[in-house]
């Protein structure tokens, strides 16, 4: 009997010994396979991941791009302002945010940053031209990318772009984000003629009146953009030296010769009339301070706006320029709206 429960006792203990090893051989493989997953998954993610400029042909020139994210995401094209004013060199400072998002895309405009230093446009850019380009551009980003639709960030002059490829392509176009939108350029710079004319007269500065009234609306030369500017800054309470001045004046003549004709064409756009209506969901980001795009007409023009969704938001203290001086709470806002639409 002791002969038998010695004997049970070593083959049980054998058996739980058995199942011992079994189980952690077991335990080691499943270990292995999901190190194997999760390696799989991580090599895959990192192979996805570009951060590239692509110098792609448009519009029978060399263009640059500057793509970065992951191209799985959703392709964000940033239309930047100006013209002529490239964003992509202040990429990590305004869109930094939305790269862990997005595929974000920054075109460098013809006459601007990189496409400039590749090659000089043969002719003036039109608006015309400019449209096309940018038509051009949302195809080459569909293609390359196997995407049926993209999302458009547009900054000031590039809302003029955005809105057109909304207008045009609204079955390619997920959400257009316009911010500090182009509405009506002429009767903008007339406003705020009227309000620094009133300032200055309560103010009794007759140097500001004098130069103030010599200044055409629309503007016919550099002059009269360079000296409303100077005004306009000084409104905001930055003084501008004469040295200063004349450093501004030297880049809006430079600045000129490339874009005042184009320049000219922007007094033909006037949204409250020409633009209604969009087909595709519509956020407008404005400065309550912004006096080149005036804020009035851009909040006039959202309420007559007709989309399937839209939104106005608004950025106090800030003018026009959201992107330079508000560059984390208008990603983390644009975050916000394009998570709460499932874009």
């Amino acid at each position: 009997m002791t002969s038998f429960l010695k004997k049970y006792k070593t083959a049980n203990t054998l058996a739980k010994t058995t199942s011992d090893t079994s189980y952690t051989k077991s335990s080691v493989k499943k270990k292995l396979i999901l190190f194997l997953v999760f390696l799989s998954v991580s090599l895959n993610l990192y192979s996805q991941k570009i951060d590239t400029i692509q110098v792609i042909e448009i519009g029978k020139i060399k263009q640059s791009v500057n793509i970065k994210g992951n191209k799985n995401n959703p392709i964000l094209l940033y239309l930047h302002g100006g013209p002529g004013a490239a964003s992509s060199r202040h990429r990590d400072q305004i869109t930094n945010l939305l790269e862990q998002d997005y595929l974000v895309v920054h075109w460098d405009q013809r006459e601007s940053g990189n496409t400039r230093k590749l090659n000089s446009s043969d002719t003036l850019p039109t608006l015309s031209i400019m449209k096309q380009d940018a038509e051009e551009v949302l195809m080459f980003l569909l293609k390359e990318f196997d995407k049926k639709n993209i999302l458009i960030v547009a900054n000031s002059w590039g809302t003029v772009l955005g809105f057109h490829l909304a207008e045009t392509y609204p079955d390619k176009i997920q959400a257009l984000i316009a911010i500090s939108p182009l509405v009506d350029l002429n009767k903008s710079q007339k406003l705020v003629q009227r309000k620094l004319l009133n300032s200055y007269k309560k103010k009794g500065n007759i140097t500001a009146i004098n130069e103030l009234k010599s200044v055409s609306i629309p503007y016919e030369s550099i002059e009269d953009m360079a000296i409303q500017f100077k005004w306009i800054t000084d409104f905001k309470g930055e003084k501008m030296s004469d040295e200063d001045f004349q450093s501004y004046y030297s880049y809006f003549k430079d600045w000129g010769q490339k874009w005042m004709p184009l320049y000219k064409e922007l007094y033909q756009i006037k949204l409250l009339k020409q633009l209604p209506v969009l087909h595709c969901p519509t956020y407008i980001f404005i400065g309550n301070q912004d006096l080149t795009t005036s804020f009035e007409f851009t909040e006039k023009f959202y309420n007559k706006l007709k989309a399937p969704e839209k939104e106005l938001y608004w950025f106090e203290g800030i003018g026009h320029q959201i992107p330079m001086y508000e560059p984390q709470k208008m990603q983390n806002v644009i975050k916000d709206i394009l998570m709460q639409q499932k874009l």
